[in-house]
């Protein structure tokens, strides 16, 4: 197939018009690409703007996986608030430490673990008995293919049903048993019932004319439990009960509950794994040697605590590290060619807000209490980033811990445990205050309330502090019903007031850095239409001047021709005078 098609000085290449300047000897496609191209630096000049822009975005970008990595790590440092909020912080992480009084070393005995709302203490435990499941078979059938009527019942036909479950369990299954199925058979009707029995049913072949039905319970410290519901007795007939169903025949381990001694005291459990005892604490039972007694220690985790710290230096010198790579100049005094978002606003603000909130001192503490990171041994060095002195640090953890976490947390304490917080920022301005509430009817819906006088916005049991004032911010909840006057001193750490900085610059729906990112992207959509609008122009112009060179190839050529027919009449004419 042709890829070009010529007309005259005019060819039509891959969609593209050229022309061809025979006539003129002039490169007349070199002249019109010389001036489209400069009717096109507009365009060029907003090309280069995207591709800035596209810098610019990538850097955003990198800002934003630097202070996401920033939050996350001041995250579990500042006290999260709810309800659930304990779970996640780091000061109210466990280490556990146990010990015996004989030569069996705890961990044969049991696990113990912490969560985070476990109290610190000691308990002394011991194991007195394990959790077993109820196991119990059936009589022995002579094959795997031998009919239940021919291996229980002398040949003779039968058919029944019984229900199964657990004892205390709620739930039972309702199984149908004849003697033409074989014991796999039976098996097989236990197993498709057994997510409403709660029993497990498998083949034990003890030889090749040896084959019994064992049943498991699922849960330990439950009895199986069998009942006839009709037709023939088909328990007894197979061997799992005497009596019409009354017994249990052949019973291979009795279920059994556990039994542990807590501070001298006797516990029983259906399990193994017993985790309501102590609040937060979860003990797993591993073997039984009631003469052994442990002694389990609970103590807050500072080794994760300052692995947390030592996390939040990490990230914050990550984010120095990025903010000075922003405002390197060379020794010509231009600006390097990677510092994308030199004297960027965005940039300059966020990472001006973290450093003062860095160097900054906590409001509200007792006089002589920590109340910066320099006291924990976090300080900043020529570059502005954090070093640390962790001898010093590791002395404040161990002797001050609840010291440490006040530079870091936010704290709240009231007169009333009715009353939460259930989310702050960091225009709270006041340290301590009254809350006084209006419940005139005892319903437990607030009528109005304030806080030292300040009006508040109410809602149910909500109270809000009102923008532009020392409570902006701060919303607290109320579960208690009538009137009352409720006082409170709260604390915002370090921790707390960073993540509140960050989480104002990352959100997703307006956060200043999503914000700037939204607003180049606009902008490069912005420039796109513009350069797709020039290059129609530019385009049209190309045309125009195609055209403009092909009328003058054109008359050129016709020219040519008539100067060649002059020239040659004359030079006949000079001939024939010759």
């Amino acid at each position: 197939m042709a890829s070009s098609i010529d007309f005259g000085t005019i060819s039509v290449s891959g969609g593209t018009t050229r022309l061809s300047g025979t006539s003129s000897n002039l490169d007349t496609e070199a002249l019109i690409d010389a001036l489209t191209e400069a009717k096109r630096q507009p365009a060029v000049r907003l090309e280069n703007r995207v591709t800035e822009n596209e810098a610019k975005l990538a850097a955003y970008e990198e800002l934003r996986g630097l202070l996401a990595d920033f939050k996350d790590a001041v995250a579990g440092l500042r006290n999260p608030p709810g309800f659930l909020g304990v779970n996640d912080n780091l000061f109210e992480k466990k280490d556990v430490f146990f010990s015996s009084d004989t030569t069996t070393s705890p961990a044969e005995l049991l696990a113990v673990s912490a969560a985070n709302s476990a109290q610190p203490g000691s308990f002394t435990l011991t194991v007195d008995r394990l959790a077993a499941a109820h196991k119990l078979s059936s009589d022995s059938a002579g094959s795997a293919t031998q009919t239940l009527a021919d291996a229980f019942n002398g040949g003779t036909a039968f058919s029944g049903s019984f229900t199964i479950g657990l004892a205390g369990s709620g739930t039972t299954a309702t199984i149908t048993v004849d003697g033409t199925m074989d014991i796999y058979d039976l098996e097989a009707a236990f197993n498709a019932a057994s997510s409403d029995s709660g029993v497990n049913a498998s083949v034990l072949k003890v030889s090749d004319t040896d084959y019994r039905l064992l049943l498991t319970a699922d849960e330990t410290g439950k009895s199986i439990q069998l009942t006839p519901s009709g037709g023939d007795a088909v328990l007894d007939i197979v061997g799992l009960t005497t009596g019409g169903g009354a017994t249990i025949k052949n019973e291979i381990q009795a279920a059994q509950t556990a039994q542990i001694t807590v501070d001298g005291v006797t516990i029983t459990r259906s399990s193994n794994t017993i985790d309501d005892v102590l609040e937060g604490i979860t003990l797993s039972l591993f073997k039984a040697d009631s003469g052994t007694t442990v002694t389990v220690d609970v103590e807050r985790s500072a080794a994760s605590v300052k692995e947390a710290v030592m996390s939040f230096v990490d990230s914050y010198n990550a984010l120095r590290d990025f903010a000075a790579a922003q405002v390197q100049v060379g020794e010509d005094g231009t600006v390097d060619e990677d510092a994308v978002l030199f004297g960027d606003g965005t940039l300059r603000s966020i990472v001006s807000s973290i450093g003062q909130t860095i160097a900054s001192e906590v409001d509200g503490l007792a006089s002589g209490a920590l109340s910066s990171l320099a006291e924990l041994g976090i300080t900043l060095d020529s570059d502005n980033k954090l070093v640390v002195d962790e001898s010093k640090l590791d002395d404040k953890l161990v002797s001050d811990l609840d010291g440490v976490r006040k530079v870091f947390e936010f704290t709240f304490e009231a007169s009333s445990s009715e009353l939460a917080v259930y989310s702050r920022s960091n225009a709270l301005a006041d340290t301590s205050f009254t809350v006084n509430i209006v419940d005139s009817d005892g319903d437990g819906v607030i009528e109005s309330a304030d806080i030292d006088g300040v009006a508040v916005d109410v809602s149910g049991g909500r109270i809000t502090g009102r923008a532009g004032t020392a409570y902006e911010g701060l919303v607290l909840l109320w579960s208690g019903s009538g009137s009352t006057s409720i006082t409170a001193t709260a604390t915002q750490g370090i921790a707390d007031r960073l993540y509140n900085t960050l989480d104002a610059a990352i959100d997703d729906v307006d956060g200043t850095l999503t914000n700037a990112i939204d607003s180049v992207e606009q902008e490069n959509a912005r420039l796109a239409d513009e350069i797709s609008k020039i290059d129609t122009r530019v385009e049209t112009f190309r045309q125009s001047l195609i055209e403009k060179f092909a009328a003058l190839e054109s008359a050129l050529t016709v020219a040519n021709s008539m100067l060649q027919q002059v020239q040659a009449t004359t030079a006949a004419m000079f001939g024939k005078n010759q």
